[in-house]
């Protein structure tokens, strides 16, 4: 079964200008859990990826296989948007950027579903989720998302080592 999306309801984009300092995006009709960041002025800047269950200030790009970094990049998720520091290339000054935000579940939550326990955050209405957890390199490890029926598409990205993106779909 396909949810039913209302964007606003879960999913919004923002067009802004950085001013390379603190800036608050304030705009949205929701706390975002994830924020999915791109220049639109500099094609060779980083895809910047942002997450409620990971915490604002650790970053990943969708680009890249680098691990994830801890930076004042995106400083904050807030109830309708987040805010930005003057770490990384998100907010230079004069640059025009676009972020694609996603609503999960708020606040993550311990799921214990799978053989290997997880921190989820998850939307069942959208079908969305955003999961953390720690591999136990055993073949046939399952981990628990909160969607309460097969995800059709899953993205893996190890966060404390370079490795390549990982796109499943069913």
């Amino acid at each position: 079964c396909i949810p039913t999306i209302v964007p606003t309801d879960y999913f919004e984009p923002v067009l802004y200008t950085g001013n390379g300092g603190t800036k608050s995006i304030t705009s949205l009709d929701f706390a975002p859990d994830w924020v999915w960041i791109k220049s639109r002025d500099f094609s060779n800047r980083n895809h910047r990826l942002f997450d409620s269950v990971r915490g604002a200030t650790k970053v990943l790009s969708s680009d890249i296989t680098n691990a994830e970094v801890t930076e004042l990049s995106l400083t904050s998720f807030n109830t309708n948007g987040f805010t930005l520091g003057s770490a990384g290339n998100q907010n230079n000054t004069s640059e025009d950027y676009v972020a694609w935000n996603w609503k999960a579940g708020g606040a993550d939550v311990q799921n214990t579903d799978g053989t290997i326990t997880s921190q989820v955050s998850a939307n069942t209405d959208a079908g969305f989720s955003i999961v953390k957890y720690t591999g136990d390199g055993t073949s046939g490890s399952t981990v628990g998302h909160n969607l309460g029926t097969t995800p059709e598409v899953v993205i893996y990205k190890r966060i404390d080592a370079s490795a390549s993106w990982i796109f499943k779909s069913t």
